[in-house]
């Protein structure tokens, strides 16, 4: 099935390796771009680590919305199970193509005329090897990934107030980090803090 794109977007040459024994590295690759947009010296990569979980959607919504900027290149990748390579690939490269759509559309939504290139890579394997491996393919200016992780200030230690993949980002990414927590937790940990009797009035 091909790629349908979001009105405001044509699709690009496209890559898939499932079915290739000999590729170093198995992807479902989809690429778009908006109508008119033209890559120049000042076009900015930006790399988004997307889960299907709610930290994934956060990172990818916030990028959205408040981050990448007209004229950027917008990388998201959606890592997935090795076990999927011994399945039907119909199915993943439908989540694909869906995610695609809800990108495309979500850009228009926001920014209705920013024009951006839009690539997303389903690869499976191991998360981290795989960010190591497109931040050296695309050498990105920033890399923006979501977490899961809990009271940062209470626990004082890295390990506990990230997730295992932005811990690693962080402490072995080339480029920038951007760590995108999730607004329900943000929102609940600052409720709990105003209503915390020990809490500093010097906050207020």
């Amino acid at each position: 099935m091909p790629q349908t794109p979001v009105p405001g977007y044509t699709p690009k040459v496209s890559f898939d390796t499932f079915e290739n024994p000999a590729a170093s590295m198995f992807s479902f690759t989809l690429s778009s771009k908006s109508d008119g947009y033209k890559r120049t010296r000042n076009t900015r990569v930006f790399l988004c680590a997307s889960s299907p979980d709610e930290s994934g959607r956060e990172a990818l919504d916030w990028a959205l919305e408040s981050f990448v900027q007209d004229g950027d290149e917008f990388v998201v990748f959606r890592g997935v199970e090795e076990d999927v390579l011994e399945k039907d690939h119909s199915l993943i490269r439908d989540q694909a193509r869906t995610l695609m759509a809800y990108i495309q559309a979500q850009s228009v939504l926001t920014h209705p005329t920013r024009k951006l290139s839009i690539i997303l890579e389903y690869i499976p394997g191991k998360v981290t090897q795989t960010l190591d491996r497109l931040i050296a393919l695309y050498r990105p200016d920033s890399v923006i990934v979501g977490t899961r992780g809990r009271k940062a200030w209470q626990i004082g230690t890295l390990k506990g107030a990230m997730g295992s993949v932005s811990r690693y980002c962080l402490t072995h990414s080339p480029v920038p980090i951007i760590v995108v927590r999730p607004e329900r937790k943000v929102k609940k940990t600052v409720e709990k803090r105003r209503a915390d009797p020990k809490r500093g009035t010097h906050f207020d």
